[in-house]
């Protein structure tokens, strides 16, 4: 039987999609433990565009969010998403100001980096792939999405060729806007799972157009083990589909998914009291299930 490794995107994704990042890390801080012991095999909790909000909304020191979770999640590999070559600004920013982002956040605790390029440009990348490299960080190169003439199957695995020729951990296939279908699945990623041989092919899709739960149950039956989901309140709408859920449709399919649903349970109604006091939107599901 094969095992199913869960990112769990709750302090990302879910808040980043549903609540603009307006959550602040106090909630954050009660929820940690229990992703930590719920047996997520790795967990992403920021991006460049919620340290802006830290900053301009909440009142926040993001490096101290950071060294908080560090501290609270010592037993899940932590992940943080880059933008290119903005990083974590509006502007491209030289080589020395990527290595030493890069670095002050390997010292807060981040363990992996998740980067993209809006265009799929790896030359955008390869600095950060490699700086990642020498410090010892996992690296996660996320392809983006999208539909055109010239994304065909044959693009992205000669980009997905691209990432293992730099080294990466692994690829990631990031439908960020939620414009993938189960038939192009059917293409895509066998694909570039044939591309990438024995590397790992994690796989993000979002759900405003009511086709990701579709999407994640093809891409675990053509042999994908890497998925991110969200705590149940935060997800569906814009953002993922939710850990419960995909847990059920993976262990239907005889995959092993070695999580506590116990602990998955008390994360979602946890989070359903968040959003209640913070008045804060639920995720809607799009489509019938």
């Amino acid at each position: 039987m094969s095992k199913l490794f869960i990112n769990e995107e709750t302090f990302r994704d879910g808040q980043q999609s549903l609540w603009a990042n307006r959550m602040t890390t106090e909630p954050m801080i009660h929820a940690a433990p229990m992703i930590d012991n719920a047996g997520f095999d790795s967990a992403n909790i920021m991006s460049g565009s919620a340290f802006e909000s830290c900053v301009l909304y909440l009142r926040e020191n993001p490096w101290d969010r950071l060294r908080l979770l560090s501290l609270l999640m010592p037993k899940t590999d932590l992940q943080i998403l880059i933008r290119g070559r903005s990083a974590f600004g509006w502007k491209r920013f030289p080589n020395d100001a990527i290595e030493l982002l890069i670095t002050c956040l390997m010292r807060t605790g981040i363990q992996g980096l998740v980067v993209f390029d809006g265009l799929n440009d790896i030359r955008n990348l390869k600095w950060h792939i490699e700086v990642a490299k020498k410090l010892g960080l996992q690296i996660h190169p996320a392809l983006v999405y999208t539909l055109s003439p010239v994304h065909t199957d044959e693009y992205y695995c000669e980009k997905a060729r691209q990432c293992m020729e730099l080294g990466t951990t692994s690829v990631n296939l990031a439908d960020a806007s939620g414009l993938l279908t189960p038939e192009r699945v059917k293409t895509l990623v066998p694909a570039i799972l044939n591309t990438i041989c024995d590397k790992m092919c994690s796989f993000v899709s979002h759900c405003p157009a009511g086709m990701c739960i579709d999407n994640y149950r093809e891409a675990l039956r053509l042999g994908v083990r890497n998925i991110s989901t969200t705590s149940l309140p935060l997800s569906y709408g814009m953002s993922l589909p939710s850990t419960v859920e995909m847990v059920y449709h993976a262990r239907e399919m005889g995959i092993e998914v070695k999580v506590d649903d116990d602990l998955v349970r008390r994360l979602d109604d946890y989070f359903y009291w968040v959003a209640y006091k913070e008045k804060k939107p639920i995720g809607q599901r799009v489509g019938f299930y």
